[in-house]
């Protein structure tokens, strides 16, 4: 602290001088109460100086100090005159001094008025400066007042801020740890699923990889019986009268083996000897049919070792030497002991034999179904401990069928486990023998049949490898959607993850910066608290000095004999300061203070300034929170059923004295609200489709494709339903006699020329096509045709053409009767090859020419479906030399009754009424016709 003393007026007078200002934080307080006027401590001094304190009060909340004085010179009445006179010093002539003092006979009365009147200025001066000093210290106190409680009241907003903001992130911190817990549980859930399904997944494709397998070596051998069984080169033919070599049947130990030339071939399932069965049955007469029949029914019983007979458990499941933590179970050490056995064997007699092998085998599994699947042998009985402890039931051994040693032999699925008596010495080599038959059939015929068998392992082999595929993608796609589900959980994770560490840094922060504001405010209360006490003293002081000069004034006063009495001596008096607008909202401005005069003055102090320049605002400019931008909207918590989503932005400004608290960072809305179960949406109706006979009445109809699927246990419904599916009549007048095809079309023939026509068959259909293509009127504008021919192979005789001569010079040169077998399949599929050159605007047809008799059902039904999806329409025409054929009405284009056309009498129908087939066949497949007689008859009668 250091002390600045100024005259004013001739009043020596102390002032405190701070670093930023006039007035100073540090008084010491061994100072006299109010400096320069040293009062003794009487109670009524006291009291003065206790009152006197509301009244600085007063005056350092208002805007002057004029109002207070007044007040001030009452309460300080009672204080000596020589106390006032004694702190005036020299600054008054000594004459006038001594005469207030009385000192040596000297008294005021001696005074002159011109004396009186010199003393009254110089006292007037020292007021007038004490007045000027005044205004200046209760200015300069209200600034400091100001900028600390201002500065305060931007700690307060902090602080406030701050509060609110680490409610927030404990919330935040609250959401996240939840967040966090409830991501893991369903990422550990979501695993465990993964592993199970993949355990179930490998078990399921394991048991179909073996089945198909099994049927992989019966195709194998079907494929070359058919190659053993081609017929030989034309020329070869001619001399044998179209036969084939003998075939030799053997059956016996439990398989048949088929010798053709000098292969032999083993077939191993019985469903694949029954099928070699009926296709050699119908290729053979009916003695050695019958005799076939009988050798089938003449099978050897396979010897060996006894089998013991097995009871099949009531529960599936695994049996288990210890339970579920580790403690081994007493009584089933046996499940400890020994490692099961696997193998790849789904009979359940060479299982249930192999168990009989050994002594340690009590019961066996059967995983699958035969003729492929899992053989494990158990060393202990599932259910053989008392109240079942050694068995383990598990959702993963719900496909495994059990079967414990036990009383008599019960059913195994399609087969029964067969009774074998005592092992025996082996019987004579004669007795061992295969019972054979020979066969002689037309090699054209057999190995068209041998194919149609060939085509049903083939088409087993084919359902099983599709459902092979099917259940790998299945269980890819199922793996995937898990993985998906888990990749999900693992996002939310590491978003909560990266929430918490954020809202626990944030919090931490403002932790800090909440203990350094409160600091703050406690450092600017007690700044205030002292300069306030030091502003009351020295303002105190000043208006002390005013009353002492204004008491010896008014004491010189009464002694004058008229110039300068008491009433005639008046000060001037102003109004309180008036502040105008600051120049600065914040950082220091300035403001200008005015007033005005009141009353004027007459032989009392003069006016003070009426304007004077004071510091405002002088505290730091608040700022506010600034955000970026927000971040794309995060992963859904749900595919369906309503969800969760985020999305965040970044704190790019941070908040500050008193500014704008940050809005929330994370923002969530709801997402995915469509529920899981859902109901398919249909698209508009197509136009009405051509109608599909020319003439006779025919019907054309409409569709709705599905435009969203269904999802969950939404429905929807088939392609045939009323609601996607509409059918009306058309073309309901007569048929001319005479049609003639001329809608525009784009129509492939697809012409069987397998071995199962003969030579003479094939002629008549081959007579039948050639006629029937007459019937359609060939140009860019009408008709457009393909022709493909199919056998164990397919060719394409004809590309699409307008051309009708080079159509039928095509077939001349290359529609040949190949024999073979039947591969409709490459047939179907070369002819949408072919359609690739057809037209956008012309309706597509396929006719198939066969005797129904496809070789691969499997692979051909695939095909039909792939023609008609898109769009094209699939008609049949079998001649029925073999049997019905009732799946091909699955295969045409719905409905299957209008587009097969089956000629059921077979080829003598077809050649006795071969006009009628074509018109039928030709009026039922062109949208449009015409009648050339017709046409004429109309030219004749209307010639212009």
């Amino acid at each position: 602290m250091r002390w600045a003393f100024f005259a004013v007026g001739g009043l020596a007078k102390p002032l405190l001088i701070s670093k930023s200002s006039s007035v100073s934080t540090d008084v010491d307080d061994s100072t006299s109460k109010f400096g320069a006027f040293a009062y003794s401590n009487s109670s009524y001094q006291v009291l003065a100086l206790q009152q006197s304190q509301a009244l600085l009060e007063k005056t350092m909340q208002g805007w002057g100090w004029q109002a207070a004085q007044p007040q001030m010179d009452t309460l300080f009445k009672g204080v000596p005159i020589d106390t006032m006179i004694k702190n005036i010093g020299d600054s008054v002539p000594p004459r006038v001094l001594a005469a207030l003092r009385k000192h040596k006979g000297t008294g005021p009365e001696s005074l002159t008025e011109e004396e009186l009147n010199n003393a009254r200025k110089v006292i007037n001066g020292m007021m007038e400066g004490q007045v000027t000093q005044l205004d200046i210290t209760v200015v300069e106190c209200k600034e400091l007042r100001e900028k600390n409680t201002q500065t305060e009241n931007v700690v307060v907003a902090d602080l406030s801020r701050l509060g609110s903001k680490l409610a927030k992130e404990k919330t935040r911190i609250l959401g996240s740890q939840a967040g966090i817990e409830d991501a893991q549980g369903n990422i550990k859930s979501g695993e465990s699923t993964l592993k199970d399904h993949q355990h179930r997944c490998q078990r399921e494709v394991d048991t179909l990889q073996a089945q198909l397998d099994l049927i992989k070596l019966d195709l194998d051998a079907a494929h070359l019986i058919v190659t053993l069984t081609e017929c030989p080169k034309p020329e070869v033919l001619l001399q044998t009268r179209n036969r084939t070599e003998s075939l030799k049947t053997c059956v016996g130990n439990n398989k048949m083996t088929v010798s053709a030339g000098r292969k032999d071939i083993g077939l191993q399932a019985p469903t694949t000897a029954a099928a070699f069965q009926r296709a050699l049955a119908a290729s053979v007469g009916s003695k050695q049919r019958s005799a076939l029949v009988q050798l089938m029914a003449r099978q050897v019983p396979a010897r060996g070792p006894e089998i013991t007979s097995y009871n099949k458990s009531t529960i599936a499941g695994a049996c288990t030497a210890n339970d579920l933590d580790g403690v081994p179970i007493k009584g089933c050490e046996a499940f400890g002991t020994q490692t099961p056995y696997y193998a790849a064997m789904g009979d359940p007699a060479k299982c249930a034999e192999k168990c009989s092998g050994s002594e340690l085998c009590k019961a066996f599994h059967i995983m699958g179904q035969p003729p492929a699947g899992l053989c494990i042998l158990l060393y202990g009985k599932c259910e053989a401990s008392e109240d079942n402890k050694c068995f383990k039931y598990e959702e993963d051994f719900h496909d495994f069928t059990t079967y414990n040693k036990g009383p008599p032999p019960v059913s195994v699925g399609a087969s029964t486990l067969p009774e074998v008596a005592q092992a025996r010495e082996t019987p004579p080599q004669a007795k061992q023998a295969f019972k054979c038959t020979m066969s002689d059939p037309d090699c054209g015929l057999l190995n068209d049949n041998m194919a149609i068998f060939w085509g049903e392992v083939k088409d087993k082999h084919d359902e099983k490898y599709t459902e092979l595929v099917a259940a790998k993608k299945e269980c890819k796609d199922t793996e995937e959607t898990i993985n998906e589900e888990i990749a999900l959980w693992n996002a939310l994770l590491q978003e909560r993850n990266t929430e918490l560490g954020e809202a626990t840094g944030e919090q931490a922060e403002a932790t800090q910066t909440q203990v350094d504001k409160q600091r703050e405010q406690r450092e600017l209360k007690k700044e205030f608290s002292e300069v306030d006490t030091k502003c009351k003293h020295l303002v105190g002081e000043i208006m002390m000095n005013l009353c002492g000069l204004r008491k010896v004034r008014g004491e010189l006063a009464t002694f004058s004999q008229g110039s300068m009495t008491p009433e005639k001596i008046i000060d001037c008096v102003v109004t309180d300061w008036s502040p105008q607008e600051c120049t600065k909202s914040c950082q220091g401005g300035k403001q200008t203070l005015v007033r005005s005069v009141t009353q004027t003055n007459d032989l009392g102090i003069k006016c003070p300034p009426l304007q004077m320049l004071k510091k405002c605002n002088e505290f730091e400019c608040p700022i506010s929170c600034g955000m970026g931008e927000w971040s794309k909207w995060g992963r859904c918590s749900k595919e369906c059923g309503g969800g969760l989503q985020a999305r965040v932005r970044n704190i790019e400004i941070r908040p500050d004295f008193g500014g704008a608290a940050c809005p929330p960072q994370t923002e969530t809305q709801q997402c995915n609200p469509d529920s899981c179960d859902e109901d398919c949406v249909l698209k508009p109706w197509t136009k009405w489709k051509p109608c599909n006979k020319a003439c006779g009445g025919g019907s054309q109809k409409r569709v709705r494709a599905v435009e969203k699927a269904a999802r969950g246990a939404g429905r929807c419904a088939n392609n045939l339903h009323s609601t996607r599916y509409e059918r009306q009549p058309c073309n309901t007048n007569d048929c001319p006699p005479d049609p003639v095809c001329d809608a525009k079309m784009d129509i492939v023939f697809v012409v069987d020329s397998s071995g199962s026509w003969t030579e003479k068959g094939y002629k008549v259909l081959r007579q039948f096509l050639d006629g029937y293509l007459t019937k359609y009127k060939m140009d860019k504008n009408h008709v457009k045709i393909g022709i493909v021919e199919f056998s164990k192979d397919a060719h394409i005789i004809q590309p699409m053409t307008f051309d009708r001569e080079v159509m039928l010079n095509n077939m001349e040169e290359k529609l040949q009767f190949r024999r073979g077998l039947t591969d409709m399949a490459q047939g179907l599929l070369t002819a949408e090859k072919v359609l690739l050159d057809g037209r956008k605007d012309a309706q597509s047809e396929v006719i198939v020419l066969t005797d129904g008799k496809p070789s691969f059902k499997f692979a051909t039904a695939n095909a039909a479906k792939k023609l008609t999806r898109n769009g094209v329409r699939l008609i049949f025409m079998p001649i029925r030399t073999y049997g019905s054929s009732p799946f091909l009405l699955d295969w045409a284009t719905h409905p299957g009754k209008e587009n097969v056309f089956r000629v059921k009498a077979g080829l003598a129908e077809l050649e006795e009424r071969m006009g009628e087939w074509q018109t039928k066949l030709l009026i039922s497949t062109c949208s449009k016709i015409y009648s050339p007689l017709l046409e004429a008859a109309r030219q004749e009668q209307f010639p212009y």
